[in-house]
């Protein structure tokens, strides 16, 4: 049970957090959590910074009713302490033009592989569909971003600048007269813009992902979406085995370096 109530300041109170499938929740589940909030609580909810929905301004002697509640409306409570939490995200390629990756999709398969493991300490993660990083993964201590790679084909390319013209950072270089077409590879954000931007086929782009560990990434762009549930469950294992009680993720790195850890993630 106290895996599940948030002590409030206000004695007596606690309040119950409710996941979101990667931001999303029905409108039947809103209504059944007004409906809780109304019966249990003080009549309003509080949104955390982790897409769950918070119930405050309720009583211990009611968590078992509100249990049975959730089973009844298919809303499922949050676990509170050292755990994997609930993984946020974007909507990705769902609903966002920039999306390169179904950012939902990716979230609740982790979810489903790692919601509510208990570890050293809590463990965030957020999964963002493309370079514009709204779901801020560099502070989660697991972060997922879409990448695409461009690649270039000559025997399309007209030279007309569209790609380069696009292109936030200044990568793409193009010299008409000579037909020359660069890419710098250290400034690409993988964003994808400049794929999209050609209308000839000269750019295509492979999809995939960057991963980030306390804001760091220790590896290449991943292509295979197995390779990186694979990549998430080993760093996990290492934290599990290496950590410290109470000790955050970017903190076991620190003390141990990062060496070790990348090997394990290769």
């Amino acid at each position: 049970m106290k895996n599940f109530l948030a002590r409030q300041k206000q004695e007596g109170f606690f309040s119950v957090r409710f996941k979101s499938a990667a931001g999303k929740l029905t409108a039947a589940q809103l209504l059944a959590i007004h409906e809780l909030a109304e019966k249990f609580g003080a009549g309003f909810v509080n949104l955390t910074s982790r897409q769950e929905i918070s119930v405050p301004f309720v009583r211990e002697e009611n968590f078992t009713a509100i249990e049975k509640f959730c089973t009844e409306h298919d809303l499922k409570l949050c676990p509170l302490g050292a755990v994997f939490k609930q993984v946020t995200a974007c909507q990705g390629t769902q609903t966002c033009p920039s999306g390169v990756i179904d950012s939902p999709k990716i979230a609740l398969e982790l979810e489903r592989q790692h919601g509510g493991r208990v570890l050293p300490n809590k463990i965030t993660c957020a999964v963002t569909g493309c370079p514009n990083n709204c779901m801020k993964v560099d502070n989660n201590d697991i972060g997922v971003k879409g990448a695409v790679e461009p690649k270039f084909f000559a025997d399309n390319c007209v030279y007309c600048g569209a790609c380069a013209k696009v292109c936030r950072v200044g990568a793409i270089k193009i010299d008409r007269a000579k037909k020359i077409w660069t890419l710098d590879r250290d400034k690409c954000l993988n964003c994808g813009r400049c794929v999209k931007a050609c209308k000839k086929l000269a750019l295509r782009g492979e999809v995939g992902y960057k991963i980030y560990f306390s804001g760091k990434d220790f590896l290449p762009m991943i292509r295979a979406e197995e390779r990186l549930y694979k990549i998430v469950d080993a760093a996990l294992k290492y934290f599990s085995e290496h950590g410290k009680p109470r000790e955050r993720f970017g903190k076991m790195l620190a003390r141990l370096g990062t060496e070790e850890f990348t090997n394990v993630l290769k």
